[in-house]
C-alpha cells in the first residue's frame, strides 16, 4: 500500500507542476471568480496518478478478491474524466457533454450495478426494480458530477470538499481493497494537489479532475451500497456531498423561480455571491466549506456506522437544517445585493 500511496503522491506533483506550466488555459469566464488566465486540466494528473498508484498497489498486494467492479468505476470516472479534459481545451457545447454524462451514467448503471431498493427506514424497503434503478442511478451520478463540476469556481474549494468525501467513503469499504485503495489515492491525489490550486490559483483542476472525482464519489456509493458494505451506505455520498447539492439545487429552484435560464453561465451559487459581496477572502471561503463537508462527512459516517436504519432520517434533517442556513444567509447577501 506504501508504494502505492508514494507513487500517487509523485506523479500527483510531477504531473500537475508540468501542466501548470504547459497545459491548456483557462480564461476567466461568467460562472467563474477568477479575472486572469490560470492553467487548468489538472485533473489529468489526479487521473494519472491515480491510476499509476492502483497498478503499483495491485501488482506489489494483489489482495484478494481481485478489482472486480472497481475496474469498472474507474473506467467510467476516467471516460468523463478525459471528456472533461477535452472540454476543458475545446469548449464542449454544455449539451454534448451532459448527453455523454448520461451516457456513461446509463452505461454503469445497466452493465455494472445499480440500486434497486433503496432502505427507507428500520425494517421498511422500497423496491424499485432494475428499470427505475438503472434511470435512479444514473439521476444520482449525473446529479453529482454537475453538482461538484459548478462548484469548482473558487480556489481550493472544490478540490479540499472532494478530498474529504474520497476519504470518507474508503473508509467504509473493508471488503473491498481495491475499491478502497482507488479511492484513498483520489483523495490523496486531490490532497497534493490543493496547494497548487489554494492559494496562489497557479492551476485549476478543471472539468477533468471534477467529473473524474465526483463520477468517483457517486458511483462509489452505489457499490457500496450494493455489496457486502451496510445496506445504508448508498446515502453516504449524499451526507458527503450534501453542502454542495444543497446550493446547486436551491441555486436552480432560485433562477427558475425568477424564470432564469437554467444552463446559462452565471455567479448566482452561494458561494460566488458570498466571494464577491462578502468582505472575506476566497481561502475564508474554502477553509469555511471544508469544514462544513468534513462536519456533514463524519456525522454521515457516524449514522451509516452505528444507526444505518436511520440513515435517510439523518440525511433528510441535514439537509433541513442546510437549507435553511442557505436561506438565512441568502437574504444577507440579498440584502447586501440591493442595499
Amino acid at each position: 500500500m506504501l508504494w502505492g500511496v508514494l507513487v500517487t503522491v509523485l506523479l500527483t506533483v510531477v504531473t500537475t507542476v508540468v501542466l501548470s506550466k504547459v497545459g491548456p488555459v483557462d480564461q476567466p469566464r461568467d460562472r467563474g471568480l477568477s479575472l486572469w488566465a490560470t492553467a487548468t486540466s489538472g485533473g489529468i494528473g489526479i487521473m494519472a496518478a491515480v491510476m499509476a498508484g492502483l497498478m503499483v498497489f495491485v501488482a506489489v498486494a494483489m489482495p484478494p478478491p481481485g478489482p472486480g467492479l472497481a475496474v469498472w468505476l474507474l473506467m467510467g470516472a476516467c471516460v468523463v474524466g478525459i471528456v472533461g479534459a477535452i472540454d476543458d481545451i475545446f469548449d464542449i457545447p454544455p449539451l454534448i457533454k451532459l448527453g455523454v454524462q448520461i451516457a456513461v451514467a446509463l452505461t454503469f448503471s445497466i452493465l455494472v450495478t445499480r440500486v434497486e431498493v433503496l432502505p427507507l427506514g428500520p425494517g421498511v424497503d422500497l423496491v424499485v426494480g432494475p428499470v427505475l434503478g438503472a434511470i435512479g442511478t444514473s439521476l444520482w451520478i449525473v446529479v453529482m458530477m454537475n453538482a461538484y463540476n459548478f462548484m469548482d469556481g473558487s480556489d481550493g474549494l472544490a478540490v479540499g470538499v472532494q478530498s474529504i468525501g474520497l476519504f470518507t467513503l474508503a473508509l467504509v469499504n473493508p471488503d473491498r481493497p481495491i475499491l478502497a485503495f482507488a479511492l484513498l489515492a483520489a483523495s490523496i491525489a486531490n490532497l497534493v494537489f490543493l496547494p497548487y490550486n489554494h492559494p496562489g490559483k497557479r492551476i485549476f483542476q478543471g472539468d477533468s479532475g471534477a467529473l473524474f472525482s465526483s463520477f468517483l464519489i457517486a458511483g462509489s456509493s452505489v457499490l457500496l451500497s450494493t455489496g457486502p458494505s451496510p445496506r445504508a451506505t448508498l446515502y453516504l455520498g449524499a451526507f458527503v456531498a450534501a453542502p454542495f447539492l444543497v446550493d446547486v439545487l436551491l441555486t436552480l429552484l432560485r433562477r427558475a423561480l425568477a424564470r432564469k435560464p437554467l444552463f446559462q453561465a452565471h455567479r448566482e451559487h452561494l458561494y460566488q455571491r458570498w466571494a464577491i459581496n462578502g468582505d472575506r477572502s476566497a481561502g475564508a471561503l474554502a477553509w469555511r466549506a471544508w469544514s462544513l463537508a468534513a462536519v456533514c462527512s463524519a456525522f454521515g459516517f457516524a449514522v451509516n456506522r452505528f444507526y444505518p436504519d436511520w440513515s435517510l432520517a439523518a440525511l433528510i434533517a441535514l439537509i433541513a437544517i442546510l437549507s435553511t442556513g442557505w436561506y438565512r444567509f441568502s437574504r444577507q447577501l440579498d440584502e447586501v445585493e440591493t442595499g
